[in-house]
């Protein structure tokens, strides 16, 4: 997959969540969710994608023992992480963590159209 597939397909799952948009305060894509509440940010490499979201302790446990994935800088004591996306299998991943991150940063009220939509599905 090249690149920009991978980061078009990272903002379209990001921005069709609820009252998301993105902002690039450091020179690349960081999507936030409400009042100014980052839940992901994005770089667009020559190779892969770099996307950086929070996750739960157990979540992030799982996530750092595979090869693609390290403790982001600056912010993973905080519990974020980052991941290197090359491939449809390293992307899936991202993805799915792409919503727990939402989830995890979103204000309830929020947290709960999400959780209500996905028991539609």
């Amino acid at each position: 997959m090249r690149p920009t597939e991978i980061a078009d397909r990272i903002r379209a799952l990001a921005l069709s969540l609820p009252e998301t948009y993105e902002d690039e305060p450091w020179g690349h894509p960081v999507f936030k969710v409400a009042d100014n509440r980052m839940f992901a940010s994005m770089s667009v490499q020559d190779r892969h994608v770099l996307v950086t979201l929070k996750l739960t302790p157990e979540e992030r446990e799982i996530a750092e023992s595979l090869p693609y994935v390290t403790k982001a800088r600056y912010v993973g004591r905080y519990g974020w992480i980052t991941a290197e996306v090359t491939d449809e299998e390293s992307l899936e991943a991202a993805l799915e963590w792409l919503r727990e991150s939402y989830w995890l940063r979103a204000p309830a009220e929020l947290r709960q159209a999400v959780e209500s939509l996905d028991e539609e599905h």
